[in-house]
């Protein structure tokens, strides 16, 4: 195959931009619809490969999605008296994931819109019955566009819920050790298995190294990913948010159960991570605070209702002008903040408290940002004769 050819009186081959097991992947160009497209083509006239090549347009065709490869066409034809099938799908103007993480660790919003966009991919995949199996840094790829910078490509091996679509023979595993799930080398696998294998390469991108090594083969991996417990985030990364890494602990469960319920529910957790620590605009809740409350022994016993002053403080705005010299403020007297609210509140006391015993007063801790609750009051309790 060169640059050049026609492929079946339509499509012109550009320049190759790609290559794999069952076969290789060009730019061409479609003169019916005047667009660039990528056309993979199976090189290899073996019956199965065929089949998983006509299966990838099936499954990959009939989803649509921002985050997922759009096909627009599959067929077969003739080279040099030989069968050759084709798949034409979007030219995606990108770079896979593997090469972005060849540089190191990527920065912790980038990895997070990253995660989202797969987890949101497989959701849809998962609606419709279709399980990935080979969720890799690879089938990643990182474009320009600000809205859909991710696209997940190579539904391949993809496993259907319609057994007519799965071409997987028993005693052959499909997939890519070093993600792939515990189930997944015994052949027992399903939605819950991507999700693990996205576990992993949340872990790599963020730590800049693979889950497990491998060193020694398929079965090494087979018996890391069985028994091995790989070290948290924020030993190897510590400015990962802790909600990441308790997100992956459980994407990387060894048994499926114990893994989030799906796709969807992944997602969302991933886009709570981001409006958190990464979205100035988005809701946030105040920050909790702590106090001290005195009760007499009576109030203890029986429970009170007691009188509480929330205050709101600002930076004082002389001292910000004055740079930060605030040993001579007259407006906040060194403080360096000002108060602008304050909030009284009548706070119900349980009967039965004891002395030293934390009490949480939700919502009356620090006021919440753009609409988001306020955080929560712990209040100390000091019982006195």
């Amino acid at each position: 195959m060169q640059a050049g050819t026609v492929l079946d009186g339509r499509y012109q081959l550009v320049q190759r931009i790609g290559a794999g097991g069952f076969g290789q992947v060009w730019e061409a160009y479609d003169p019916k619809i005047g667009r660039p497209v990528a056309v993979k083509l199976l090189l290899e006239d073996d019956p199965s490969h065929s089949a998983r090549f006509t299966r990838e347009a099936t499954v990959a065709g009939s989803l649509s999605h921002p985050h997922i490869v759009t096909v627009h066409d599959v067929g077969t034809t003739e080279h040099n008296g030989q069968p050759l099938s084709y798949l034409v799908m979007e030219l995606i103007d990108g770079t896979p994931l593997s090469t972005f993480q060849e540089r190191g660790p990527l920065p912790m919003p980038e990895i997070l819109y990253i995660a989202w966009c797969v987890a949101d991919a497989l959701t849809a995949a998962h609606r419709e019955g279709l399980v990935h199996r080979d969720i890799k840094p690879s089938n990643i790829m990182i474009t320009g566009d600000e809205h859909n910078g991710t696209k997940f490509v190579d539904f391949g091996i993809a496993k259907s819920a319609d057994i007519r679509h799965d071409i997987t023979a028993t005693g052959i595993l499909i997939g890519t050790p070093a993600y792939m799930a515990p189930e997944a080398f015994n052949g027992a696998l399903d939605h819950r298995s991507d999700l693990y294998s996205l576990g992993c390469v949340i872990h790599e991108m963020t730590t800049g190294q693979r889950l497990f090594d491998g060193d020694g083969g398929f079965w090494r991996y087979a018996h890391q990913h069985a028994h091995d417990t790989p070290p948290r985030l924020r030993t190897l990364r510590p400015e990962a948010p802790v909600e990441l890494e308790d997100l992956v602990v459980r994407l990387l469960a060894k048994v499926p159960d114990r893994r989030p319920a799906g796709a969807r529910e992944t997602a969302r957790e991933l886009k709570k991570i981001i409006d958190r620590h990464y979205n100035p605009s988005a809701p946030q809740k105040g920050k909790d605070s702590t106090c001290d409350v005195t009760l007499s022994a009576e109030e203890a016993a029986l429970g009170a209702i007691i009188p509480f002053r929330r205050s709101e403080h600002t930076t004082c705005p002389d001292c910000r002008a004055s740079k930060g010299r605030t040993t001579w403020c007259s407006t906040c007297f060194g403080s360096g903040t000002v108060l602008t609210k304050q909030h009284e509140h009548n706070v119900r006391i349980p009967a039965g408290v004891r002395d030293g015993q934390r009490l949480r007063l939700p919502g009356l801790g620090s006021r919440g940002y753009n609409g988001g609750e306020n955080g929560d009051l712990y209040a100390t309790v000091h019982i006195v004769p």
